[in-house]
């Protein structure tokens, strides 16, 4: 397990001596996967030629991310994004065959820019998949389940290796199943840790997109990494869960929703707010009972009330794993046996 006191540079971990000269002949542009506006780049599947294996490949000016993690620190002092970190802490995780992330090739370089190649994961991002399925209701749930089981444990795995994520949302999680195949069962994949650490508690310290901020990472103090996670976790799900947001922003005074749940309870909300598209139903008429406790339990307004996800490094106080609506997951099989939770 990495040190609990001080944060590991990670990006350490690759060496930009190891980039290599881009040549775009090797490989001809499928389509576009999705911007990278942060990085100033844009993610593409790219395909070997004549039918090759595909890649996802993100490409980013050098004017942004310079030639080193030192070189774009020096340069941007104040960007809460760092791509060189992403790196490292990818090539951390698939070091110790971390089964939640895609596999990182290489990185490469010519006269404009660089370019990260990954494994590729055939079914997207999480924002995108969840517009199919069923409509919001027990058989969406079912559903999701899956899904589910695979984000908590992935994220918790993190944790119990010291690392926390700070930046989930459904754009960061991917889907992915073996050969691209319908047959095969779904991989979740966490990707995109720029601002990812392995320091636990902050202070004055705000990260991730605004609906999927804790709200206590806004006030003064130091606040838990971990459950701040968690909290984000829960609108994640709450997102996919309703094919909808709660709330598009934590921070005081940026939400009237946010501060409607704040004063009167998620339950509160969800028996006045309607099931988007429908008109006729409202959320507190579609949730079961167990998908609801868990949701409350991940978005308390209070840290001190929200659930862990178990860590064994973590708090001893209720989980999600003590939630009935994953009762019957089997723990043991959290870490996978070949994971070695050491540099």
């Amino acid at each position: 397990m990495l040190p609990a006191s001080g944060a590991v540079e990670l990006q350490s971990i690759f060496d930009a001596t190891e980039i290599q000269p881009w040549d775009g002949s090797k490989y001809e542009v499928v389509k576009k996967l999705q911007d990278a506006p942060r990085n100033q780049g844009t993610v593409l599947l790219m395909r070997e030629p004549s039918g090759g294996q595909q890649w996802a490949v993100k490409q980013m000016p050098n004017s942004w991310i310079r030639e080193s993690h030192k070189e774009f620190l020096a340069s941007k002092p104040f960007e809460t994004e760092m791509p060189w970190q992403d790196i490292g802490f990818i090539r951390y995780l698939n070091k110790l065959r971390y089964p939640y992330t895609c596999s990182l090739v290489g990185v490469f370089k010519d006269g404009k820019n660089t370019y990260v190649k990954s494994s590729f994961a055939t079914e997207g991002d999480l924002f995108s998949w969840c517009a199919g399925g069923p409509v919001p209701g027990e058989e969406r749930e079912k559903f999701l389940r899956p899904v589910v089981v695979q984000l908590l444990q992935g994220i918790q795995l993190l944790h119990e290796i010291s690392m926390v994520h700070r930046d989930i949302s459904l754009e960061n999680i991917l889907l992915s199943r073996e050969d691209g195949d319908p047959r095969n069962p779904l991989s979740v994949k966490i990707i995109d840790f720029g601002m990812a650490s392995t320091v636990r508690f902050f202070r004055n310290s705000v990260r991730g997109k605004c609906s999927y901020q804790s709200p206590e990472s806004h006030k003064p103090g130091e606040y838990d990494g971990f459950l701040a996670d968690t909290f984000s976790l829960g609108v994640a799900l709450y997102a996919i869960f309703f094919r909808d947001y709660p709330w598009m922003a934590t921070k005081p005074g940026g939400c009237q929703c946010f501060e409607f749940v704040q004063e009167h309870g998620l339950r509160a909300f969800m028996a006045e707010r309607m099931v988007r598209d429908d008109g006729q139903r409202r959320l507190s008429d579609v949730v079961s009972e167990p998908v609801m406790q868990l949701l409350e339990g991940l978005l308390a307004h209070n840290p001190k009330d929200r659930l862990t996800l178990g860590e064994k490094n973590g708090a001893q106080r209720k989980s999600v794993w003590d939630m009935p609506w994953l009762a019957g997951i089997d723990q043991s099989r959290i870490a996978p046996t070949h994971m070695k939770l050491k540099l």
